[in-house]
């Protein structure tokens, strides 16, 4: 099957994100977008993903479950997984590593999790764009351990990509590396590259996409094609 995924998007949830991206939004603007797969990647917390599961099952849109998590080091890296619960489970882990920083809505926006109604539950209390206490290295190890997919993000930009906070791109083993739209392959070394949105916003859903010739979506499908294809 021919997939055109993006793999890096936004809900209402992290604080950066418009409060029109719910997660029934973000799919149907994803079909409107010639879009078949999907995942959703708030910033250090996975509270809308339920949410996010009912919706794509309900649209029949294919999906990964996913978290980006800010590093130790300040590098934003996108971790992705096949089912809901490990990808809970790994960000209840992220969530908890947060500081005890609270968000202040009046000057970083709300952070509302949501259900497949579009209604309020509560909202997040920490402000998700502190930094974990997780190593890059720890986040490799226990996503792995989870057998979910680790993806650098961004590593082409200046602010949280992991090139600019560590001066280098480590020799670690990541899946792949995320490139913004028009970033330079040759950032990427011997990586291979996935390109994603990264959308915060309905209209720059599916701007940036990742083409896929698999049998199926699945984390290890993804990590065997990206690697021959490199």
């Amino acid at each position: 099957m021919h997939y055109q995924a993006d793999f890096h998007i936004h809900s209402c949830l992290s604080p950066c994100a418009s409060l029109e991206m719910s997660p029934s939004a973000m799919v149907r603007k994803a079909q409107s977008a010639g879009l078949n797969a999907i995942a959703l990647t708030d910033h250090n917390c996975t509270f809308n993903l339920p949410a996010f599961e009912k919706i794509c099952a309900r649209y029949d849109m294919e999906c990964l479950f996913g978290i980006e998590v800010t590093s130790l080091e300040e590098a934003h890296i996108v971790c992705l997984f096949d089912d809901l619960s490990s990808a809970m489970l790994f960000g209840e882990r992220i969530y908890d590593s947060l500081p005890s920083i609270l968000n202040q809505p009046d000057r970083f926006g709300d952070q509302p999790i949501i259900n497949e109604k579009e209604e309020i539950l509560g909202f997040a209390e920490k402000f998700l764009i502190s930094a974990s206490t997780y190593t890059i290295k720890r986040v490799l190890d226990e996503v792995h351990s989870l057998g979910g997919l680790v993806i650098p993000a961004h590593i082409d930009r200046q602010v949280y990509g992991i090139i600019a906070q560590l001066g280098f791109l480590p020799d670690e083993a990541f899946d792949a590396v995320e490139l913004t739209a028009f970033g330079d392959p040759a950032l990427a070394l011997d990586y291979p590259v996935l390109r994603n949105s990264d959308s915060h916003q309905l209209d720059t859903l599916g701007s940036a996409y990742t083409e896929f010739d698999i049998d199926s979506l699945s984390v290890e499908k993804i990590r065997s094609s990206l690697w021959k294809g490199k």
